[in-house]
């Protein structure tokens, strides 16, 4: 792993440095493409600023020779221009401000031998400027001469007596130059450079335009020298007309050199400053030194540009340091492209070798995922929106008998049959609709018609967004299934061998138990009557014994559940205490009871198995414990919401336990100390159910214990909250409930003559009125007839059902406000919603206790306004609805006759419970002879509606194992068979043989002395 970790970080720095070499290479690129447009961009502006020069110079120059032009054109204005005239306009020119370069400012007259002498004569006497004229004048320099040409007129003034007089043709490079421009008519340069002292010491040209006598022909040579007078000319200094001319532009940067051309434009037309060219000026100033030469400095731009100069020409040499022309930017810019092109090199090449790392790592990564995918013992399988598969492993593919290419885009319509693809759209799509997961078990037929179970997970995806897909993953549990049904089925042969185990071994230990107790009350004998007493307790130790495995039997099959009962702490206790009392102070025991006086005694759950496990922790306590106390405690350990953790405690100050024996607490026949099992007996069942129990109750168990010291045990449940107002005990009707009831006018619907018999003297003896129909069809007829405040109505029932008389009812504006309270032997929650949602008020199972159903009178009434005061058209929306309950119908057990279910019903009064055991057995027998009539006819559906009818009563009565048969007979409806039909009405006859045996067996009892 180190070798190929250091192998990699190897090749990693070899293609960062590669990376970093064209890199390198691009800004290098750039930096010398950046600076090669700068210097074009100087040397841009290097072009327009010498052009511009150039032309700034051949511009003043031309004005130059303008001026002279129009000294021309005034002598043409005058056949005789005076000294004086020519001054003022001289100084009307403004040459000082406007053309500052000129030094001076004359005019020359041409003249002979013989013309001499009148010359000088009339010059000394003008007065026009001088009024004493000029007395000392004379042509210089001395000597005669064919020709002159003489300076007559001069400005400024100050050069009179410096130049006045001279004759300028005596130079012959001048007179050359005046007969050039006598004869042509144009202005003429002179070719001689005067070099001007100063200061400063500078170089001085002149230019010089011939003038001719008015009137005089000039079309010719001979006729211009005919009419040649002489010429106006003037003098300037190179310097100052350099500077003149640029003084105004922005070339500060640049450096120039001014030459007199001595040769004309070279063959190539390249300017160049050749040896003989004569140096004019030099920015620097110094004429001696010999300046720069072009191309000879490469931080220098260089140029020599021609300048017109009236017949002749200048060279002018152009120079700028290269960095004087650069902006700052220029400067930074070739730096910025060498950054920008190696920054941006390095990162697009780090963004395609990211990509390409990235997409490789991905193929690797999806290399690495189809391995692992395909190597799990799971279907794995991706879907889009349109439910086509996007990815599937191999074991997908396989079981789908295609290729995963062949899958890739298809619907599971294309491949399997109609009913596994619709089931599985149907749950994919519910993913897509409600963005929830799936779990659950699905089933699936492949290609070879083989049946598997999968237990499948479906994930949306997209989320919290809309769903863009899903992911599956569905492991095959087929063999798990098979496994399990087989332990079903052992379950169920467990369950149905404990059954009836029981029932075999119940009905004697009844007739035990019963002739034990019978025996009892006539035996004198001493002896005889401690071994009576014998049998009777060893055969309720046996009794609760089965008892315990039965309940251990129900709670691991997972067939055990709870009921949710409204019921008080106190009483609950108070049900302990009457039970364990006596055990307690045999062994001189104190049973004591604490309850926080902060908790509410009104709670919702189980009672029943709430009471079971603290009778199996006191009796515990009591039967470990030979002195001291047994404290039960009760408190509240938590509160949410609606509901709240009730924890119990039972404490006692026996024989304690020791760790070790505590951790073995809890288990399946199972004592701390085997020996306790000889010395205390029990079958070690108690503390497992009472364990299985509190976990149903979403509770905890445990236990403190020392040896000696006694232990404590503890369990927690939740339980909801009672929504029941007041503090009024249900186990006693209170006078003020019944007060509510009496007079009350009430219609009993039931077809059952049992229960018509049973409700009719229960309503009547709290005071109510009753009036009985047999069917809905009956209960509208009296409805229509007469004004009733309740109606009790039974929910099948031949002809017109509950459900049907119900929504009638409502449908009756006359009626529509009527309290309807239905009584069913269904107690499951769709049931209870079956009822509401017909537009019954409240839901009752049977058997009824009649406390019960006298506080559920008296609570309607009460929101009724009391008896007489439901008027058609009463808001059901303002009457409160119980919520359905959760609770599936569940026996409570499958004894013969359970005595307690009869004491209930008929409030523990004996007469009226033997009366109604007959009556029971009478109906019974009828119902029986019933269903044989239907069984003859074939109708199961009558037979089923007698089932419904018969169970009702037996549940009444407490006989729990007939009213098991008549259920059976009530779900042919769902689905059965006529042999299925015949065995169970064949076991209707012996049932209530023995329910009629345990009736005579306990009533004989109790009628003994």
């Amino acid at each position: 792993m180190h070798t190929l970790s250091k192998g990699g970080m190897v090749a990693g720095i070899r293609i960062w440095a590669g990376g970093l070499l064209l890199a390198l290479a691009v800004g290098g690129a750039l930096y010398a493409g950046a600076a090669r447009t700068v210097n074009d961009d100087a040397e841009q502006r290097f072009d327009n600023l010498t052009y511009g020069a150039q032309h700034s110079l051949a511009t003043r120059v031309k004005s130059y020779s303008d001026l002279l032009r129009g000294l021309e054109a005034l002598f043409r204005t005058s056949e005789q221009l005076t000294r004086r005239q020519f001054h003022d306009y001289v100084a009307g020119l403004d040459i000082v401000r406007q053309f500052p370069a000129i030094e001076s400012v004359n005019y020359a007259v041409a003249l002979t031998q013989a013309q001499r002498a009148a010359y000088v004569a009339d010059v000394r006497r003008d007065t026009g400027l001088a009024s004493r004229g000029y007395p000392a004048f004379t042509i210089r320099p001395a000597g005669e001469r064919p020709e002159y040409t003489v300076l007559t007129y001069l400005e400024p003034d100050s050069l009179l007596a410096e130049r006045m007089g001279v004759d300028i043709g005596a130079n012959p490079l001048v007179a050359q130059a005046l007969a050039q421009a006598r004869d042509s008519g144009e202005v003429s340069a002179s070719g001689q450079v005067i070099m001007i002292k100063g200061p400063p010491a500078h170089v001085g040209l002149g230019m010089r335009l011939p003038v001719y006598r008015n009137g005089m022909p000039q079309g010719s040579v001979a006729e211009r020298r005919a009419a040649y007078q002489g010429s106006v000319g003037i003098g300037f200094g190179v310097a100052q007309l350099v500077h003149s001319a640029l003084e105004h532009s922005a070339l500060e940067p640049l450096h120039l050199t001014l030459y007199s051309a001595a040769d004309p434009l070279p063959a190539d037309g390249v300017w160049r400053v050749t040896p003989q060219d004569r140096l004019l000026f030099n920015d620097d100033g110094d004429l001696a030194a010999a300046p720069p030469q072009p191309g000879s400095d490469a931080a220098y731009f260089d140029e020599v540009l021609p300048v017109a100069y009236q017949g002749g020409l200048w060279k002018a040499h152009f120079r700028v340091r290269k960095a004087e022309l650069y902006s700052p930017f220029d400067r930074y810019f070739p730096w910025l492209a060498l950054a920008v092109g190696v920054a941006g090199t390095l990162l697009v090449y780090g963004y395609i070798f990211t990509l390409y790392r990235s997409r490789r790592n991905a193929v690797e990564q999806r290399t690495l995922l189809d391995t692992v995918l395909d190597s799990v013992d799971a279907y794995v399988y991706m879907k889009d929106a349109d439910l086509r598969y996007r990815y599937v492993n191999a074991r997908t593919a396989k079981i789908l008998g295609r290729s995963a290419e062949q899958l890739i885009g298809r619907q599971d319509g294309e491949l399997m049959l109609g009913d596994a693809a619709a089931a599985a759209q149907l749950t994919e799509r519910q993913v897509f609709d409600s963005g929830a997961k799936f779990v659950g078990e699905e089933r699936f037929v492949d290609a070879q018609g083989q049946v598997h179970h999968l237990w499948s997970v479906k994930v949306p995806l997209g989320l919290p967004g809309p769903v863009t897909g899903l992911i599956g993953l569905s492991t095959d549990v087929t063999e798990l299934h098979r496994l399990k049904e087989e332990a079903d089925a052992a379950s169920q042969a467990k369950s149905d061998f404990l059954s009836n185990m029981s029932h075999e071994i119940r009905t004697p230990m009844n007739s035990i138990i019963g002739m034990a107790h019978l025996a009892l009350k006539s035996v004198a004998d001493a002896r005889q009557r401690d071994y009576l007493q014998k049998i009777f307790h060893s055969g309720q130790h046996l009794l609760g014994l089965i008892n315990d495995i039965l309940d251990f039997s129900k709670i691991e099959a997972g067939k055990l559940e709870l009921e949710v009962l409204d019921f008080r702490l106190d009483t609950l206790l108070a049900n302990i205490a009457s039970q364990l009392g006596d055990a307690a102070a045999v062994k001189g025991l104190a049973l004591q009871f604490d309850i926080a006086a902060e908790l509410p005694q009104r709670w919702r759950g189980d009672p029943l198995r709430l009471e079971q496990v603290l009778l199996n922790l006191t009796s515990n306590a009591i039967k470990f414990s030979d002195n001291g106390s047994i404290i039960v405690r009760v408190r509240q350990s938590e509160e949410r919401g609606s509901h709240a953790m009730l924890r119990f405690e039972v404490q006692d100050r026996g024989i304690g336990m020791k760790q070790e024996e505590v951790a073995q607490l809890f288990r399946s026949f199972h004592q701390a100390d085997p020996s306790t099992t000889r010395k205390y007996g029990g079958s070690g069942l108690g503390l497992v159910i009472s364990k299985q129990l509190v976990e149903l109750m979403d509770g905890k168990v445990g236990v403190y214990s020392q040896p000696g010291q006694g232990s404590t045990f503890w369990f927690t449940a939740r339980l909801e909250k009672s929504t029941q107002a007041g503090d009024e005990r249900i186990a006693e009707v209170e006078p003020e409930v019944l007060g509510v009831i009496r007079g009350a006018s009430i219609l009993l619907v039931e077809d059952n003559v049992f229960s018509q018999q049973v409700g009719c003297e229960l309503l009547e003896d709290a005071g109510a009125t009753v009036c009985v129909a047999c069917n809905g069809r009956e209960a509208l007829e009296l409805l229509a007839r007469q004004r009733y405040d309740c109606v009790l109505m039974d929910v099948q029932m031949p002809e017109m059902d509950g459900f049907e008389a119900t929504r009638r009812i409502r449908a009756d504006p006359k009626l529509s406000g009527l309290l309807v309270i239905a009584m069913t032997a269904n107690a499951g929650s769709e049931d209870r919603a079956r009822c509401l949602a017909a537009g019954m008020d409240e839901f009752v199972t049977k058997p009824i206790a009649p406390n019960l159903l006298f506080h559920l009178l008296a609570k309607w009434l009460r929101l009724r306004g009391g008896i007489g005061r439901a008027h058609a058209g009463d808001s059901l929306a303002a009457v409160p609805k119980a919520p359905p309950s959760a609770a599936l119908l569940e026996l409570r057990d499958t004894a013969i006759l359970d005595l307690a279910t009869l004491a209930l019903t008929f409030s523990n009064d004996a007469v009226k419970m033997r009366k109604y055991t007959q009556l029971f057995l009478d109906t019974a027998r009828d119902g029986i002879a019933e269903m044989e009539q239907a069984m003859a006819l074939q109708d199961l559906g009558r037979l089923a509606d007698l089932g419904h009818r018969s169970k009702s009563s037996a549940l009444a009565v407490g006989a729990h194992a007939f009213a098991s048969l008549c259920m059976s007979i009530e779900r042919l409806r769902l689905g059965g068979d006529l042999q299925q039909a015949r065995a169970l009405l064949a076991a209707l006859e012996p049932a209530l043989a023995q329910v009629a045996e345990q009736i005579s067996l306990e009533f004989v009892a109790s009628d003994a002395p």
